[in-house]
């Protein structure tokens, strides 16, 4: 009897409290995600793997250059096909409320300046000048050309604040890809 509270003591009772800080930790502080698409390249690898910063935005807003973890809205489950249910989206931060965007075939402007992202592919594409409203973000994935973004977002070009989970800080897996993203 002495042999099973012991190893209940020892053993069971340390793996209880560890898995169960674990799982507070990821819901609470920082979790991880799996990116499905190449959206990203060559910022983060399709099916890299990233920790998001989950309490950073409780402190402070989304700023221009962040790599957000969210929720995507309706307009962007619909313009983006086949969507994942319960998947989030990582993207960039181009714009934040207030800020004009523009995208020409060349460059994206905020407020009527380049915002140049190393390594980011130019896109091919066109957007017309929009203002950025109170509580969105715009953004777009590092592969201008391969990501569903705000730029093909029909009728809603945003993500909503509230939907944002948090801050892609780290790619982690595979091993050889490790790297901070801010």
């Amino acid at each position: 009897m002495n042999e099973l509270r012991g190893f209940i003591r020892d053993l069971v009772l340390p793996l209880m409290v560890a898995l169960s800080l674990a799982l507070v930790i990821q819901e609470a502080i920082a979790k991880p995600y799996e990116i499905p698409t190449g959206s990203m390249i060559p910022t983060i690898q399709k099916r890299d793997r990233v920790i998001a910063n989950r309490i950073v935005y409780r402190f402070r807003e989304p700023r221009r250059g962040d790599v957000i973890v969210f929720q995507p809205t309706a307009a962007a489950r619909q313009s983006c096909q086949p969507v994942v249910p319960g998947v989030p989206f990582v993207k960039r931060v181009i714009a934040v409320p207030g800020d004009r965007v523009q995208i020409t075939r060349s460059e994206t402007l905020v407020n009527g300046v380049p915002f140049v992202v190393k390594n980011a592919r130019i896109p091919g594409y066109e957007f017309p000048e929009i203002r950025v409203p109170k509580d969105r973000l715009f953004v777009l994935g590092d592969n201008r050309n391969e990501s569903c973004d705000s730029h093909l977002w029909q009728g809603d070009s945003f993500v909503h604040r509230d939907t944002v989970i948090g801050q892609a800080e780290v790619t982690y897996w595979p091993l050889g890809s490790i790297k901070f993203l801010s």
